[in-house]
């Protein structure tokens, strides 16, 4: 019979705990202050910490992750009435190929456009977003491997679409900029948008309405855009100090909205290695390719690019054999410059730079409606490496790792007020 701990025991426990806690932090703290090296490596003692107050006594326990793993993660449409695991059994809204990679430190989304078409294993083509309808995870990991060049899946998870909006409002809301006033009404879908420009916190109903939202002219790819934007604010969100006391009841909800094949001890390794991230380490890709151009098919999709997909799935996925990718020369580099200032003089002044520098393949985009103040180097089709460059070349600005920039773009510059004061100044320095 197992014996119980009193509830006094219990506190001892866990106020030792905490304790320790704050000492070694308070430690490390004041050893990094001094700019000294610790004797000996405490980072891993420092991860379990970091865990520990996320998760509590058993992350002391929990393995680091220690091979990259491809998790397929589905937003799964509401079915009527459904119940248990018939509940995941819809088209999927949302799909992403998620990389957690242990050797570089960073986290990988492939967001998969739900248009996106796609042969299935009897030869015919169809949109993605349907194959979780057709024969459930097993035909989905089929049919990304097919079509993505054999990317293999080790593990899925299937999220309701409610359990996004019930999260979000757990959570507090999430703050996000809706660029341009958004109504639309779809009464077949009980679909009611509603919401108008601005920096603002969005509860889970208005969230879900920013992702839903599909009249700017971008469509499915507008959603995807979205969607990026949505998830960066809510991972924000989440490494808030604050989460911690909502832990036990974000467990609650996605036990209840989550269909996964990952056990309890994977989840909290998988959890612990993302909450440990910064910023720059988590990267966000959208599958290239191009809209159908109309009547090219009978159904409007999304139309995968053959020339450009190996080049993403060796960059971010790093399947074996892959084809090396083909960095083009600065020169054939596509940039979008998109102007977020009053300054209306920094659109030409940053392309005469970019082209003094060899970069001739640049045009100017619809001028940006969201502030910034800092200028976003967008890397809009994966290319790390050319970005990297760009911002060596302007000396100023910060690595956006996202699809949200202009969809024809390799690279979308997003000048903030910071490249305004330079520009002023012809304080460039290259």
């Amino acid at each position: 019979m197992k014996k119980s701990v009193s509830p006094l025991l219990q506190g001892f426990i866990w106020g030792g705990c905490f304790t320790l806690t704050a000492a070694v932090s308070g430690f490390v703290g004041m050893t990094v202050a001094l700019k000294s090296p610790l004797p000996v490596n405490i980072e891993p003692f420092t991860e379990k910490l970091q865990a520990l107050k996320r998760f509590g006594l058993s992350a002391l326990f929990t393995s680091p992750l220690e091979q990259s793993t491809n998790i397929l993660v589905m937003g799964i449409d509401r079915v009527p009435n459904a119940e248990g695991i018939d509940k995941f059994t819809g088209r999927s809204d949302t799909m992403l190929l998620v990389r957690l990679e242990p050797e570089t430190h960073t986290l990988k989304m492939l967001s998969i456009p739900r248009d996106s078409r796609v042969r299935l294993p009897n030869g015919a083509y169809t949109k993605i977003n349907g194959a979780n309808a057709r024969g459930g995870v097993p035909l989905v990991k089929e049919v990304i491997q097919d079509n993505l060049n054999g990317v293999t899946v080790d593990h899925y998870i299937r999220v309701t679409t409610d359990a996004f909006k019930k999260l979000v409002d757990l959570v507090g809301g999430v703050e996000v900029y809706v660029p341009v006033d958004m109504q639309y009404i779809d009464r077949t879908q009980g679909l009611y948008i509603d919401l108008k420009q601005g920096k603002q916190v969005l509860n889970g109903e208005e969230a879900e309405q920013f992702a839903r939202f599909r009249q700017d002219n971008l469509g499915d790819i507008g959603r995807v855009q979205r969607q990026q934007i949505l998830l960066k604010a809510l991972g924000d969100k989440m490494r808030s100090p604050q989460m911690i006391f909502k832990t036990p009841q974000i467990i609650d909800l996605l036990q209840e909205e989550i269909d996964t094949d990952l056990t309890s001890s994977q989840i909290m390794t998988l959890a612990g290695f993302a909450l440990g991230l910064d910023k720059k380490d988590i990267r966000m890709l959208m599958l290239p390719g191009r809209p159908s151009y109309p009547r090219e098919y009978q159904l409007s999709y999304w139309l995968i690019s053959e020339e450009n997909k190996q080049s993403v799935i060796e960059e971010y996925l790093q399947i074996e054999n892959a084809t090396p990718y083909n960095r083009l020369s600065p020169s054939r580099i596509r940039i979008a410059i998109k102007n977020a200032t009053p300054n209306r003089q920094l659109d030409d002044k940053l392309a005469e730079l970019l082209g003094e520098n060899g970069y001739r393949n640049v045009y100017i985009s619809q001028k940006s409606t969201i502030p910034t103040t800092t200028t976003q180097i967008i890397v809009q089709k994966g290319d790390n490496e050319s970005a990297q460059q760009i911002q060596r070349v302007l000396n100023f600005g910060e690595l956006e790792y996202s699809s949200t920039g202009d969809i024809d773009s390799d690279i979308t510059i997003i000048l903030g007020t910071d490249a305004e004061k330079l520009l002023e100044e012809n304080s460039f320095i290259n």
